[in-house]
């Protein structure tokens, strides 16, 4: 089996595969995947050259971004294919802390691989999890993509072209979207000073003042009884000068009458 090889940590596993740390020889870091199929396909991917052509064929794909495989083969005990890739001290994208910029940085280099490497890019993981990331000194996060090694093995087996039935530009916008809503949501900044242009660098949004519609009710209402007030008293006086006028008059008759 991996004999060149001497297992030194397990770094993570699920259903389809198991991925350690390991040791060459000479005591340089690799990454070590053991990979599990269905039994027919097991038996199609070791049929006479088909493994040996497939693995051919994922170290010849190099570039920048994707992690590079320099050797693998089939456990002879249980016929499980083995793949060993280049290890870099990074970290997994859902571990890392991102800004806006990060995220700007990263859509860039997805953009690069899914151009530079075209249909063969289908065969990616773009988990977060999956996705080794590492900062640079100048605060650059560089991206390293993993070959989805078990769909690769698996399809070859079936006779099928790797990542076949899966689109590399629909995940990856779909990794964006993830990154972007796992953004904290920011208040705008408000201000109280009226009349600033919108494009100025030091505010970013003003409110104007909402009208005070209960302070015009009250107004109104005080306004209304004062009117009330005045019509009020206006009736008030005129039926007391009209009760004058008739005392008056009835004293004048009953001097006349004297």
């Amino acid at each position: 089996m991996q004999s060149d090889y001497q297992l030194d940590d397990l770094v993570r596993q699920n259903a389809d595969w198991v991925d350690y740390r390991v040791l060459a020889k000479d005591g340089t870091p690799f990454s070590l995947t053991r990979l599990r199929l269905e039994q027919g396909d097991l038996d199609d991917l070791t049929a006479s050259g088909v493994f040996e052509l497939a693995l051919r064929e994922l170290m010849t794909l190099h570039h920048e971004h994707v992690r590079p495989v320099i050797d693998g083969g089939v456990d002879q005990v249980d016929r499980y294919p083995w793949v060993v890739a280049s290890w870099f001290d990074g970290k997994p994208l859902s571990a890392r802390t991102i800004t806006l910029r990060d995220i700007k940085n990263i859509g860039i280099q997805l953009q690069t691989v899914v151009a530079d490497l075209s249909k063969m890019a289908d065969v990616l993981c773009f988990d977060a999890d999956e996705i080794l990331t590492i900062r640079t000194p100048d605060d650059f996060l560089h991206v390293l993509f993993t070959i989805d090694y078990h769909c690769w093995f698996r399809d070859r087996a079936r006779g099928l072209p790797p990542g076949t039935g899966r689109d590399a530009s629909v995940a990856a916008r779909r990794l964006l979207e993830g990154l972007v809503a796992s953004q904290p949501k920011q208040t705008p900044t408000k201000t109280p000073i009226p009349f600033i242009e919108e494009r100025s660098p030091a505010l970013s949004e003003y409110n104007p003042p909402r009208e005070n519609y209960l302070g015009k009710v009250v107004v109104f209402l005080a306004l209304l009884s004062c009117l009330g007030a005045i019509v009020w008293f206006t009736l008030i006086g005129e039926e007391k000068a009209n009760q004058v006028e008739v005392l008056d008059q009835q004293i004048k008759e009953q001097a006349a009458g004297n």
